[in-house]
């Protein structure tokens, strides 16, 4: 007989995936590291700006590649989990979110949800994406959009997605893990305008 199956102890794919490309990334391992040793606050304050003033020079070049424009983006993120401001650099996310790549797509996608609260103007900017996403034949992407919506909520999302979550919510072609996650978005939703659930949908 075959033994039991082993439990990874790694966790799942994904996140298998995003912890390998995050520790891939010397640029930014170097940077947090930086960061850790800084002596006082004086010294974490003026590493923290020379790094935006990069991460702004880098993001006018047209010619960034991929893994370099994921690698900002991680820093920026990492800038703004210390208590710092970061006031710049949404486009790039939007075209991460943009993107057929679930690698760089997901790394969008997890700055925007830390990022950004349900006010930020910028949120305008990634609802097609995101609606593509949603009612898109992926389920890893469908997934991603959905969580999204859940974590940060706001008006804007619920009068422009709530009719395509919900019709996720019934579909009876759809697996259940999509549908928990539609039916937690939809939660988050209907608690920011309780008038978007359609009747004709649940019929």
């Amino acid at each position: 007989p075959l033994p039991p199956a082993r439990r990874d102890k790694r966790g799942p794919p994904q996140r298998q995936s995003r912890r390998m490309s995050v520790a891939g990334m010397r640029g930014l391992n170097i940077f947090i590291q930086d960061i850790r040793n800084a002596a006082n606050k004086e010294v974490e304050q003026a590493r923290v700006d020379k790094e935006l003033a990069n991460i702004r020079t880098k993001f006018k070049s047209k010619n960034l590649s991929a893994y370099d424009k994921k690698k900002y983006v991680w820093k920026m993120l990492y800038i703004f989990m210390l208590g710092y401001e970061v006031d710049f650099g949404h486009m790039e996310v939007v075209g991460l979110i943009s993107s057929n790549k679930y690698a760089e797509k997901q790394v969008g996608y997890t700055v925007t949800s830390v990022l950004l609260n349900e006010t930020h103007d910028f949120l305008r900017l990634v609802i097609n994406s995101v609606r593509e996403d949603i009612i898109g034949r992926s389920e890893t992407f469908q997934c991603l959009g959905l969580a999204l919506v859940a974590n940060v909520g706001g008006r804007e999302f619920a009068d422009s997605l709530a009719a395509d979550v919900q019709r996720i919510l019934v579909s009876s072609t759809v697996r259940p893990i999509v549908r928990k996650k539609a039916a937690l978005c939809l939660l988050r939703l209907f608690r920011k305008n309780r008038e978007i659930l359609v009747a004709e949908t649940w019929a």
